[in-house]
């Protein structure tokens, strides 16, 4: 196989290609070495791709939300960011807020669509609440979640930064002991 020969043959159209395959060397290679190194470079690149895929773990987030360029929430009036967050497993959640007197956030956790609230926490004058528990000036809690999430953080004052950190543990097993 001459690879200088398959080059013009196959390429040789293509404007350019006679300056490039003079850098080819003008010789006969064996089918079975081409064979190999095809081969070898095949299995690297599927290799690659596969381990690329499967042992990633699930990501972690974190985000540290400002209000300053935030739109207006039209139903409710106040300033709302939307995160989404794909998880599947035991993340552990932290929550905490710098919030300015008299002011408040509140933060929605939804399913992927929107249909149903899995919990909302509010957070004035820095405490942040959890349905009717306090939890003090930060929530620090492990959850189990399996589905992608949409998060939706309101405040009533573009000067709060609220800071959320969804960091993965380990993975559920399907059928809990």
């Amino acid at each position: 196989m001459n690879l200088h020969s398959l080059t013009l043959r196959y390429l040789g159209w293509c404007p350019g290609v006679d300056s490039i395959a003079m850098w080819i060397p003008d010789k006969e290679y064996s089918d079975r070495r081409v064979f190999a190194y095809s081969m070898t470079v095949f299995i690297v690149i599927l290799g690659l791709s596969l381990y690329g895929s499967f042992a990633r773990g699930p990501q972690s987030y974190s985000w540290d939300i400002e209000f300053t360029e935030a739109p207006v929430d039209d139903i409710t009036g106040v300033y709302v960011v939307k995160k989404t967050a794909g998880m599947d497993g035991v993340y552990n959640i932290s929550i905490w807020a710098e919030s300015t007197p008299r002011e408040y956030v509140r933060i929605r956790l939804m399913d992927g669509q929107e249909y149903q609230v899995h919990a909302e926490w509010r957070i004035s004058d820095g405490v942040v609440w959890l349905a009717q528990d306090e939890h003090g000036s930060r929530f620090d809690s492990p959850w189990n979640m399996r589905s992608p999430t949409i998060w939706k953080v309101y405040s009533s004052s573009r000067d709060q930064k609220v800071h959320i950190r969804i960091t993965y543990w380990k993975k559920e097993p399907v059928w809990p002991s």
